[in-house]
């Protein structure tokens, strides 16, 4: 593997990290996209690994999940947020 599919892979793996994360406090709405983004970086990782597609060639698939990505991420930093509310005693 060459020294650009290591960065790509590793790349690849931060992602998902980012979209497991992620997925734990996206609303019901964009779940979904949550679960597409990371099948898209599932399916770049296998190209990579087991196919030996060259990162050059994951560019376009890189570009969308990148997209959803900020989508996501937009939309969390949209939703309203409402902290537990700690009992204080009186």
């Amino acid at each position: 593997m060459t020294d650009s599919a290591r960065a790509c892979l590793a790349r690849l793996r931060e992602m998902d990290t980012a979209l497991e994360h992620m997925e734990r406090e996206l609303p019901d709405d964009v779940r979904s996209i949550g679960a597409a983004a990371r099948k898209r970086v599932a399916g770049c990782v296998s190209r990579l690994t087991v196919d030996g597609a060259q990162p050059d060639e994951l560019a376009a698939a890189l570009r969308d999940v990148s997209q959803m990505m900020d989508a996501l991420t937009a939309r969390l930093l949209l939703v309203p947020w409402d902290p537990p509310r700690s009992q204080l005693k009186s």
